[in-house]
């Protein structure tokens, strides 16, 4: 269930939602916790689930000049009014057998604030990947039938984004298979392995405006990838002001002992926002470092 912070009744019509779902790396989850950070959401309530185990920490976006103390939970809604976003982040893995619950219970919540569009992000394993994936871009998008009609036109002009290519076999069809169902009518598949509750919540939620983020990666040091997954949700978003830098975020304190990795990355970023990202972000800094953030979960 959901509780508020507040008896402020949620008007949520013209909110975008923010929904990282724990997957490879928590690349959504890292991108997540920079938008938090950096727009200094509030904490407007928590989800209670019996799908999520129970796990308490400490404020993970308690800034330097903070003088009040505050804990965090295994799953948070954070709000921010200016920028009419709001963001759901989950820190605590599932109780096994249950994550199809929670998909269920959290796809009608959703539908229930009726919020005008829905952003999935999330990531599936590189090793996965067909052939022809291997090159070009990293990231690949789903489109709900109302966000194709709203925005399709954008993701594909403006951010040169690809709709996820569907599959006729698993885990991956032979290259025969490929050739002879290139144009072919049978039913195709979403194959999204590492992705979480993703390919349930996208499909649950096919009524509303919703987009799938996700891009492919290896577990790591993701910290490139989610800053990758935060810049290409600011180009769709607007959620940042672009002054000097491509990309300009505050990293929280809980990866303070990571910030100087993530500077880095936004200067190595800098010169390299204009050409195809890949996953050489991290390894072209040479920098070896393990993310450690909190309670967050690696089970998909």
């Amino acid at each position: 269930m959901y509780i508020s912070t507040s008896n402020r009744k949620h008007s949520w019509q013209d909110y975008t939602l923010i929904v990282p779902t724990v997957s490879v790396g928590n690349v959504g989850q890292l991108a997540a916790d920079l938008v938090i950070s950096t727009l200094w959401m509030e904490r407007v309530g928590f989800i209670l689930h019996p799908s999520l185990l129970p796990c308490v920490g400490n404020n993970p976006f308690a800034h330097e000049d903070a003088t009040s103390c505050k804990m965090s939970t295994c799953c948070e809604v954070y709000e921010s009014t200016s920028a009419q976003l709001v963001v759901i982040q989950q820190r605590a893995p599932f109780v096994k057998g249950r994550k199809k619950e929670y998909a269920q219970w959290l796809s009608a919540w959703i539908k229930e604030h009726n919020f005008y569009q829905v952003a999935i992000l999330t990531s599936t394993f590189a090793q996965e990947r067909l052939d022809h994936q291997l090159v070009g871009s990293p990231f690949r998008i789903l489109k709900s039938l109302t966000m194709e009609e709203r925005s399709g036109e954008f993701f594909k002009t403006k951010m040169d984004l690809q709709d996820l290519e569907s599959r006729v076999s698993f885990p991956a069809p032979s290259h025969a298979q490929q050739e002879s169902n290139l144009n072919s009518s049978e039913s195709k598949l979403l194959y999204m392995p590492g992705s979480g509750i993703a390919k349930m919540l996208f499909e649950d939620c096919q009524s509303l405006p919703v987009l799938v983020l996700m891009m492919f990666v290896s577990e790591g040091d993701n910290a490139g990838d989610g800053l990758a997954i935060a810049d290409q949700l600011n180009q769709w978003l607007n959620l940042i002001t672009i002054k000097v830098s491509p990309l300009c975020l505050s990293v929280p304190l809980s990866l303070s002992h990571s910030r100087f990795l993530f500077l880095s990355l936004s200067v190595f970023y800098t010169f390299t926002h204009t050409c195809t990202l890949s996953l050489s972000l991290t390894l072209s800094l040479s920098l070896s470092l393990s993310l450690h953030t909190g309670c967050w979960s690696t089970q998909y």
